[in-house]
């Protein structure tokens, strides 16, 4: 996948990074020299533009690539400008940060294809992981659904899907996955840094005699109420 970002702000900077990171091929633009300096060794390409002049984005064959990501932050007329531009140089995907309402209104009349809020999603986010016992990251799917990471209830510790199938059914909640702390080396003998976050690894598809262990985290998918009353239930 070959991909443009335009504003290396805090979302467009992560973003990617991420891609980066999964195997695409990312050329990166901004206003800011530091922005740049601080991600040119992670991506295929990165340059120094000026956001008053759209005429950089014709060296670029934007109609060739998967992807033109506007991911200005700060300037609504640039943002705007950036993305006519890409639109008249035929990108087969536009995806645009929105900056406001009228923003919003604008981008659907050029047809982009992806509108992107990073803050409502977050706070969204937020507030699931906020309202349901024990979650610690939230995703709001939209009708009342949600994917959300929560510890293992105590209470889970040693059971396993099969022996608690009713629970997850009662519920309506579909387990996804497991991401279990790695445990250390040489039983702890290595000396690790106590400050640093303990690696965690996802199982996968997980086997319905898994036992949960303390300290796994569950990744769920099911109606909000279903969640919020799995994680308040006690085991059958």
């Amino acid at each position: 996948m070959k991909c443009l970002i335009v504003g290396l702000g805090v979302f467009g900077r992560n973003l990617a990074l991420h891609l980066g990171q999964l195997g695409a091929e990312v050329v990166a633009l901004d206003r800011r020299e530091d922005n740049i300096t601080a991600i040119k060794d992670e991506v295929a390409a990165a340059a120094v533009i000026d956001f008053t002049d759209t005429a950089p984005l014709t060296r670029f064959p934007v109609s060739e690539l998967d992807a033109v990501i506007i991911a200005i932050g700060d300037d609504f007329e640039a943002s705007m400008a950036f993305t006519m531009r890409a639109r008249e140089l035929g990108a087969r995907r536009l995806v645009c940060r929105v900056l406001s309402p009228m923003h919003a209104r604008l981008l659907r009349l050029l047809k982009v294809d992806r509108l992107v809020v990073p803050e409502e999603f977050a706070a969204r986010g937020l507030a699931h992981s906020l309202l349901m016992r024990g979650a610690v990251e939230g995703i709001d799917l939209g009708s009342g659904h949600a994917l959300i990471e929560a510890a293992t209830p105590p209470a889970l510790v040693g059971q396993t899907i099969a022996k608690q199938a009713a629970l997850f059914r009662r519920h309506d909640v579909r387990l996804v996955t497991l991401k279990r702390p790695e445990r250390p080396l040489f039983g702890g003998l290595l000396k690790v840094d106590p400050d640093a976050p303990a690696p965690v690894r996802t199982l996968g598809t997980i086997g319905l005699d898994e036992p949960f262990l303390t300290g796994d985290i569950l990744v769920l998918f099911g109606p909000e109420k279903g969640l919020r009353d799995f994680l308040e239930a006690e085991p059958d």
